[in-house]
Order: C-alpha cells, then structure tokens, then sequence
C-alpha cells in the first residue's frame, strides 16, 4: 500500500495503550494521584495562549457569553465517533477534537463542573472508539497523522490545565487525556525525525515542542523538543518562501503555519531561551499577510482557502516582533472587545516588558508590490475602506501531502473597493468532500481569466511575470503562460490616480475561440456595449472592440463573500459573465463604482471618463483634459512619447511616470547610471531625490534605481 505519510508505527503499547505503569514511570512518580496533583498546582509551566488567562481577562464579554452557549449545545449530545456519513475528509477533522473546545472555555469561564463531566463522557466515548475508525483515504490512519495529533494534543493540554483536580473529570478520564497526549508525542517524535515539506509536519513539530515545554516531567521531553526545533528550522529554510509566503502559497495554510510559529516563538521565548522570533522569516511571514491584506481587513480565497481575517496574527506579530504597521492594522480592524480577547490570549513578556500597550502606530507602506516567490502581484491605492485593491496570481502548481491545494488557473485576478469584492472568484470549498471540489472551486471557470473551450489546463503552467512597474498613477502587471497548448499574455494596467480603473489585454497565439470571464457579486445587466452589476459596489465591463463578441455567457456559484462588519465570510452565489472572442487580442475595461455604474467611452486605446481622455498605446499611458492639456504620463518601457515629444530620455529607461498637474514632478526608474532629460515646460531648475541642481532640464543619475524629481524655485 502507498502511505502518505510513514509507513505505520503506531506502538500498541508505549502509543496506543499506554499503562499506568509506563506513565508513572515516563514521569518519575509514584502514584496517578500524585502526577495528577502535581501538573494541576504547580505553578508553570502553563499552556501558550493559555484559556484560563483568555477567561480572566473576558469575563462578562459578550463573547465568553457566546463560548458558555456554545458549550450548553453540547451537553447530552450524542455522537457516533464511527460515522462515515460525516465525509471522507470531514471525518479526519471531526476527530481532531476542535468542536469540544468549548467545553474547556465554558469551564474556565464559569467553574461549573457540568462542563467538565461532559467533556469526561464525549472524551471517553472517544477514546473506546478511536481503534475502530476507518477512513477512506487510502494509507492514511484517521487517528494516528500528522494534523489529528496536533490538533487534539493542543486542545488537550489546555483541557489539563484547565479542569485539574476537578472532581467531574473523573480519574480515568484525566488518565486517559494524559495518555493521548505523550503518545502522540512518541508518535509525532518518531514520525517526523526527518524534514518532510508542507504544513502537516510544520504544525504537528510545533505542538511536539509545545507538549515538551509544557510537561517537562515527560523524560523524552527533551529529546521531542530537539526533533521539533530541528524540523521548524527546516520548514523556515525550505517551506517558507524567500518573499515569507509558505510553500502551499494558499493563505489559510500559511496561516495555519504562521500559528504553528508563533506558537514555537513563545514557547522559545517563555521556556527554552530559544529566540526563534528572531529568525528572519517569521518576520517575512507577517510581512506576507500586510502584502495581501485588503483596507478592510481580510486576505481573498486564493488557491484551497478560506477567507482569511489577519488581525489577530498581526496583533501576535506586534507582541513577538514590536512591528508598529502591525499593531496599527490590528487596532483598524479589531472591534475593543475583540482586541481586549486577543490581548488576553498573551502572556506577559518574561523580561517584565509589558504585552502591546494602546499607543498610536503608523500604518504600513501601502505600495504596489510583488511577492517574487510566492508569485503575487498586488496593487492598492491605500489602506482607507474605500481604497481599490487587486491581487494578481502568477504563481506554479503546487504538491502536497495528500492532495494539492493549488487550483488551475494563472494570470487570475481579484479585485475589491468600498470594502468589498468587485471581481470574484470561486475560493475554496466549505469541505473537501463537496461535489463542486474539481470542476468548480479548483477549476478555471471558477476564476477570472481567458477559458479556452475544449482545452484542459496544464498542471504545468509554466506562469511568469514579465513587467511589473508600480507608480504614481498606474500600476502596471504583464505575464505570460502555458497552460494551454496556446500560450495566453495578459497585461493588467490599473489606473491608480482618480478616476480610477483596470485595462486588461489579453491575447492568446493564434487567436482561437476564447470566452474572458470576471466573476461578481451580483447578476449582471447589459449597459451601453458592456455590462455592469445590477447592485453596487460592482464593476462596468466594457470591451474596447464590442464587435469582437460572438456571445456572452452567464453563470452562478457558490463563493464566501467577507462581511467586514462581522468579520465572517458565509457561502453566497457569485455570477458569472463571460465574453465569447475571436480576435487573438482584446482588451476589456472594468470601472469600479460604488452606487451607479459611470458614463465611459471606451475605444482600442482610448478611455473617456469623467472630464479626462486617457490614451494607452504599445507601453505608455497619457491623461489629458477634454481640451487636449497633457496633465499626466507614464511608461513601462524604454520611452514616454506625447504628441511626437520624449517626455523622458535616458538610456536603461525601464519605468517613468510624470506629472504636470500642479507643478511639475516626475518618478523614474532606470536600470544603469545614464544622463536623464525630461520636457518640463515652464521649469528651469530641477531638485533630484530632494538635492537642488544647477538650472536645466539634463541631469545625471548615478545608478540603477527609482529617482525622483521635481521643479525647483530659482533663487
């Protein structure tokens, strides 16, 4: 049989059915009543983000109300540890255990012992059933892997520390918790004493350090403390990219891991002496959700994932790290009592220092950017609700354990404004097991980009970004791939400066049948040559060549859509339109709108919209007025060309973007040392990067790099 992870090694004796005996012995103590008297009074080490300090600090909230609800559900429920009926993968998680955490948080909160007998009777209806369990992943234990003795030992510590010596969680019950957790240790110690890529071992070493700190008195504990910090440093070097994205480049997973190190950093920290929040890719890690963060706080559904709220990691990355950007976008997107909670998650710093106190902080750079490795390009126009904000996905197939999380699409995009999303796409499903899996939520339909009827898309895609150029008024992103046998271009320019906009050019080699599809929020309707939402926030599409569609397509699917105000992201339905072409290049216009869709002009490279005439052509954008004034341009080639005259001239030119609206002021980017001269009517002086020049309109750029200039006061 194929095994996805080890062959198995499931000890009946020193894993599966431990005895009194071996326990007492693995401790040093005499009797369980002793051990048990022991790990409930001492004094440390406690569990990280401990919940008896979570509900210290929460009592009377809101939200511990909802956790001893939720725990009330519970009492008397009758579970078939056993049942199939759940899903193939559905069962795997349901044995994780998570759905009986609030049990332990309505106990802390309340001491009432009702919560602790019934987590005595679901444990031990668990425990009976556990060798029985068969799943249908074939070569995987349902038990006895990675992400199952992860999850349940982390819960299980906790539940320890929480219930102690409570007399309602009877003697076997407390025996058999301790149990579960140092096998799984011996279990996870043994399965992962050799680096093995993706989040399962990433997660599973994190919680074997985690139980090594937490009972010390366990004599290996030692020994599973050196596998885990050996097997996290691993995953830090080779399953973390370069640009802090994990491997999977799926946000949920990365997520997932950014726990897992957070988790080993304050055990490091509280525990070990190990300063593992030193190490620079557990700062690259945050930096990665601040890349792809939209203004209103959540992170879209790329690959298999869910919509992703980041505040709380932030808040973690501002305690580890003392980032103020973070602390900042934390406090933006956190209500008081949510904030309140997750500062009382944290434990006091071992040096005295106090956790992050309410002290105003700045906000991050709210630049364009790429994730070179990761292979996302992002453009935003700021960090307000209202800001545009767009991820582009030029990124590879990726493997994993089990099944890939990767979907198959590439030159993909999302977009959102006013705090919402304006083109969707399918994200990941509510389960594994949903019949929509393949042929919608990992499919390109479910994606906004080019199908080509009749042709499968390559798991070898072979994507690549060619030119990304982020300035002052445009944002630029060209790619190219080969996912279909007909390789498909694709350049996004997004018109940052107001009125704002996505031109997208796509041309695919030889000019097959193509149908260009956006997902939105709400159905479309047709509007003067495109089509627009018929609720807004939405987006106008239009075609530059309306002629060049043979027919227009539409269609529904499931997708979360966040809601900012509850941070929650239900399934709802997004509609589909897609735009049938011959032509082997075509260009389409998306116009955000908050309200009511705008009045556009759009023809081959011209766009008319709200009093400016914006024109594009080969690599180069221009704004004039209706009267014809240049008011601003902007390359990303060699040249910056209006009406015949070089705005910029230089050698090694690779991005230019200038202005003459209110004065004159320029930005460009060059790849060598070069002589430099811009057509600034009017201006007799320049200051470069701030330095005031001599008079004229020739300067000298030292070296590669962005440079800026401006008009100058002569004296």
């Amino acid at each position: 049989m194929q095994y996805v992870e080890k062959p198995p090694h499931i000890d009946p004796v020193r894993m599966r059915h431990i005895t009194d005996e071996d326990l007492l012995a693995a401790t040093g103590t005499a009797t369980v009543e002793e051990l048990r008297r022991h790990l409930s009074t001492r004094t440390g080490p406690r569990p990280v983000f401990d919940v008896a300090r979570w509900a210290a600090g929460m009592s009377g909230t809101e939200t511990a109300a909802q956790a001893v609800a939720a725990a009330d559900e519970l009492l008397g429920t009758e579970v078939d540890f056993l049942d199939k009926g759940r899903g193939r993968s559905r069962l795997y998680g349901f044995h994780y255990l998570r759905w009986m955490s609030p049990l332990v948080s309505a106990y802390a909160l309340t001491g009432d012992p009702a919560y602790a007998k019934e987590w005595d009777r679901l444990f031990g209806q668990w425990y009976d059933s556990r060798d029985h369990v068969a799943g249908d992943w074939p070569g995987l234990d349902v038990v006895w892997y990675s992400l199952g003795v992860w999850s349940r030992s982390s819960l299980i510590t906790q539940a320890l520390a929480v219930f102690g010596e409570e007399p309602a969680l009877s003697r076997e019950g407390w025996l058999r918790m301790v149990k579960t957790v140092l096998g799984g240790a011996r279990w996870a110690a043994e399965e992962h004493d050799e680096f093995r890529q993706g989040n399962w071992q990433f997660a599973c070493a994190s919680e074997l350090l985690h139980v090594a700190a937490v009972f010390p008195e366990f004599d290996e504990a030692s020994g599973w403390a050196e596998v885990a910090k050996a097997r996290i440093l691993d995953h830090l070097e080779l399953d973390v990219r370069a640009d802090g994205g994990h491997h999977e480049r799926s946000p949920g997973y990365h997520s997932m891991c950014v726990e897992a190190v957070q988790r080993a950093a304050v055990i490091g920290e509280q525990y070990l002496g190990w300063d593992l929040a030193a190490h620079p890719r557990v700062r690259a890690m945050h930096d990665w959700y601040v890349a792809l963060v939209t203004p209103a706080g959540w992170i879209p559904h790329l690959q298999d994932s869910g919509l992703y709220w980041p505040a709380a990691h932030l808040l973690r990355g501002h305690y580890l790290l003392g980032d103020p950007g973070y602390e900042a976008l934390a406090r933006r997107w956190l209500t008081p009592e949510q904030l309140r909670g997750e500062l009382a998650w944290l434990p006091p710093r071992p040096d005295g220092a106090p956790a992050p106190a309410p002290a105003p902080a700045g906000e991050p750079d709210s630049s364009s950017r790429t994730l070179d490795t990761s292979r996302y390009a992002v453009f935003r126009t700021g960090w307000e609700p209202d800001s545009l904000h767009t991820v582009v996905n030029y990124g590879p197939f990726v493997g994993h354990e089990l099944e890939p999380h990767s979907h198959h699409a590439a030159l993909d995009f999302v977009l959102s404004g006013w705090g919402v999303p304006l083109a969707w796409e399918a994200g990941g499903p509510p389960s594994y097991d949903d019949p929509g899996y393949y042929d919608w939520f990992q499919a390109t339909r479910g994606h906004n980009t080019v199908l080509l009827p009749g042709e499968e898309f390559a798991a070898d895609r072979d994507a690549t970004c060619d030119t990304f150029a982020a300035l002052p008024h445009v944002d630029v992103f060209a790619g190219h791939h080969h996912g279909y046998p007909k390789r498909h271009d694709r350049r996004i320019v997004f018109v940052r400066e107001s009125p704002s906009y996505w031109l997208v050019t796509d041309e695919i080699e030889d000019g097959p049948e193509a149908v260009w599809q956006v997902h939105g929020r709400s159905p479309w309707s047709e509007r003067a040559g495109g089509h627009a939402n018929v609720r807004g926030p939405g987006l106008y599409v239009l075609p530059a060549e309306p002629e060049a569609v043979t027919g227009v397509l539409h269609g529904s699917g499931p997708s979360r859509i966040p809601d900012p105000s509850t941070r929650t992201a239900e399934y709802g339905e997004i509609h589909t339109l897609g735009l049938r072409q011959r032509a082997g290049t075509f260009t389409v216009g998306l116009f955000p709108y908050a309200e009511d869709p705008p009045a556009v002009r759009l023809r081959g490279g011209e766009v008319s919209l709200d009093g400016v005439v914006d024109a594009f052509s080969g690599h180069q954008w221009t704004r004039c007025d209706t009267g014809g004034v240049l008011l601003a341009a902007a390359c990303w080639g060699p040249s910056l060309v209006h009406d015949g005259i070089a705005l910029v001239e230089a050698r090694g030119l690779v991005a230019a973007d200038v202005t003459y609206q209110g004065g004159f002021a320029a930005v460009v980017d060059t790849d060598r040392c070069t002589e430099l001269r811009v057509h600034a009517p009017g201006v007799t002086r320049l200051a470069l990067n701030g330095v005031r020049l001599r008079p004229g309109l020739t300067v000298t750029l030292p070296s590669s790099g962005r440079w800026r200039l401006e008009a100058a006061a002569d004296e």
